[in-house]
């Protein structure tokens, strides 16, 4: 038995199982803007570095950095997804009901993140990349150093398409751009995804392109992040066979696993 969608608080709206609050909308509003001016103040810096010459030598290395940063923006995704899924609970402070409770949500419900818009599904992300864009802005003349300008456009660029490339992989039928680069391996396909959905979600965390999910295991293994998520399985397993389907219910509404 699914059990029946909750009423959306006061001051708050309901996309799929997920509880928007208004404040988290003008939160990717503002986020939207913002990285709107310094990736238009980044891509002006960009141009005018390439407009002044750049040699051969210096083109072959940008193409690898972009390369090289499609691919940590893979492994991040990866990262971030194990350790939302593993770490915490939605009841935890500050990062509970912002980021572990839509990753825990999303396993019971695929469908629901489909149902947002464009800002809704890539307005965190947006903000996220903005730690990157803001400090190189200040620091760094992206004029005169394209290889790493280069590097950190892809890397925002995987950065931001993210979701938007994740959910994709659950709509029944992909925009025709998206589907073509789905067929040819460029982005995540939805059969890599779906075996992420296979409970008890514990492999395929990569979302972006989804090709580096060893290399997030190895991180995850030093970084303790595999045994984390062993061990609460193991427990999320007795309590499943200890505690009757109504509590549990109860329970995962509450956040105690």
């Amino acid at each position: 038995m699914v059990p029946e969608r909750p009423l959306a608080r006061p001051g708050r709206e309901l996309l799929g199982r997920y509880d928007y609050p208004r404040s988290h909308r003008v939160f990717e509003v503002a986020a939207a803007a913002a990285f709107a001016v310094l990736a238009a103040l980044h891509g002006r810096d960009l141009w005018r570095g390439l407009a002044a010459g750049v040699s051969g030598p210096a083109v072959a290395a940008a193409a690898v950095a972009a390369v090289a940063a499609y691919a940590a923006a893979d492994v991040l995704s990866g990262l971030v997804h194990l350790a939302f899924d593993t770490l915490g609970s939605p009841a935890t402070p500050l990062i509970g009901q912002k980021f572990v409770k839509p990753f825990r949500d999303h396993h019971d419900d695929p469908l629901a993140m489909t149902q947002g818009d464009a800002l809704a599904v890539n307005g965190d992300n947006l903000f996220a990349s903005l730690v990157v864009l803001g400090p190189l802005r200040l620091w760094v003349d992206v004029a005169r150093h394209l290889v790493l300008g280069s590097f950190v456009t892809a890397l925002v660029i995987g950065v931001v398409m993210t979701n938007q490339i994740h959910k994709w992989c659950h709509l029944p039928s992909a925009p025709r751009g998206a589907a073509w680069a789905q067929r040819r391996g460029l982005i995540l396909t939805p059969e890599h995804h779906a075996v992420h959905h296979r409970p008890p979600h514990g492999t395929h965390h990569c979302i972006t392109w989804g090709r580096l999910d060893r290399v997030v295991v190895v991180i995850a293994a030093g970084a303790g992040l595999v045994a984390r998520r062993r061990r609460r399985r193991r427990v999320r397993s007795r309590t499943t066979t200890a505690v009757p389907t109504r509590a549990r219910l109860r329970g995962r509404a509450d956040g105690v696993w």
